[in-house]
C-alpha cells in the first residue's frame, strides 16, 4: 500500500466515481482504476462495487475512509513538519458539523479562517443524522467536529466555544400578542415545523415542550433545513430556528420572538485525543479566538 493508492482511492470516493475523480487528478482513469485494484488485492476486499451506473462503496470500502484519511493526514503533518515552506505547505482541514451549526457559526469560522490561511484547503462533511458525529470523528473520518455538547462518552476531547439559542418564527402577519420573549405555553395546539428525529434541534425543542405539558401538532417535517424558513413565510406554521436565522428571517416578513424559558444548548469542537494536524490545530486557535471575541 502506497500513499497515491490511498489518496486514489479517496479521489474515487469524494468525487463520486473513477472518471470524475480522474479528471480532478489529471491522471489516465486506467491508470487510476489500476491503482485502486492494487489496492483492493493488497487488503485481499473489494472496496467498491462496479455497478452498471458506476461505483459504490462496499462494507469494506466504507470501514476504509477513515483509516485512509487519518492516514492521508499523519503523512500530511509528517511532511509539514520538515518542509522548509512551513506554513505555505499545502494542507487539508477535515470538518464535519450538523447542517445547524454550519450556519452558524460555521460557515463565519471556515470563511476568517480561510480569509487568513488561504494555503489550507477545507472538506466539510455532514453526518447522516446529529448523532453521528462523534462516530465518525471517532473513526477519523473527519478530524474535527462541530458538535453541540455534551458528547456521548466516546473519549473524545473537547473545546467548548459557546451556546446556540433557538427562537421562534411565526408567519408574516402572526398576532404573538408581545414584543417581549413569546412563552413556550403560547403554542399549546400550535401547527409546528419540525426538523428530522435525531438531530440536536428537535430533541432540545421536544424535551422542552414535554416539561411544560405542552402538545402542539407537526405539521411539516422538514429534511431540507433550508426549507424551514420558506415554509414559515408560506404560511406552513411555527418553526424553532437558531437567533441567526430567525432575525434574517425577520427582515423578509416573519414574526420572530425569543423563547420564555430560552432554549440553549452548548457547541464546540471535538476531536480524538493526541496531537492535531497543523491545520487543525490552527482552525482550533482561530475559533477559540473567533469566539471570544465575538
Amino acid at each position: 500500500m502506497d500513499v497515491r493508492q490511498v489518496s486514489y482511492f479517496l479521489a474515487v470516493v469524494e468525487h463520486g466515481g473513477f472518471s470524475r475523480a480522474a479528471s480532478a487528478l489529471d491522471v489516465a482513469q486506467p491508470t487510476l482504476s489500476q491503482s485502486v485494484r492494487a489496492l483492493e488485492r493488497e487488503l485481499g476486499t473489494e472496496l467498491f462495487h462496479r455497478v452498471s451506473h458506476g461505483v459504490v462503496l462496499s462494507a469494506a470500502g466504507k470501514a476504509f475512509v477513515g483509516p485512509a484519511r487519518q492516514m492521508l493526514r499523519s503523512i500530511a503533518a509528517v511532511r509539514h513538519s520538515v518542509d522548509s515552506r512551513g506554513e505555505c505547505a499545502e494542507l487539508t482541514l477535515d470538518l464535519v458539523t450538523v447542517p445547524v451549526l454550519a450556519v452558524h457559526p460555521g460557515a463565519s469560522l471556515v470563511g476568517s479562517f480561510r480569509r487568513a490561511n488561504p494555503h489550507i484547503f477545507v472538506r466539510i462533511d455532514e453526518p447522516d443524522v446529529d448523532d453521528g458525529l462523534h462516530v465518525l470523528i471517532r473513526d477519523g473520518h473527519s478530524e474535527l467536529g462541530l458538535s453541540h455538547l455534551p458528547l456521548p462518552r466516546l473519549g473524545l476531547d473537547v473545546v467548548e466555544l459557546g451556546v446556540q439559542e433557538l427562537w421562534l418564527a411565526f408567519p408574516p402577519g402572526t398576532d404573538v400578542g408581545t414584543d417581549g420573549p413569546a412563552p413556550l405555553t403560547r403554542l399549546h395546539g400550535a401547527d409546528i415545523i419540525g426538523v428530522p428525529r435525531g438531530s440536536w434541534q428537535r430533541d432540545l425543542v421536544e424535551r422542552a415542550l414535554r416539561d411544560h405539558g405542552i402538545r402542539t401538532r407537526l405539521v411539516v417535517e422538514a429534511g431540507p433545513r433550508e426549507a424551514v424558513v420558506p415554509l414559515v413565510l408560506g404560511g406552513a406554521g411555527a418553526a424553532f430556528v437558531p437567533r441567526e436565522t430567525a432575525r434574517a428571517a425577520a427582515g423578509r416578513g416573519a414574526v420572530v420572538r425569543p423563547t420564555d424559558p430560552p432554549l440553549r444548548q452548548a457547541y464546540g469542537l471535538v476531536h480524538r485525543p493526541g496531537p492535531l494536524s497543523t491545520a487543525a490545530g490552527a482552525f482550533v486557535a482561530h475559533a477559540r479566538t473567533r469566539c471570544a471575541t465575538g
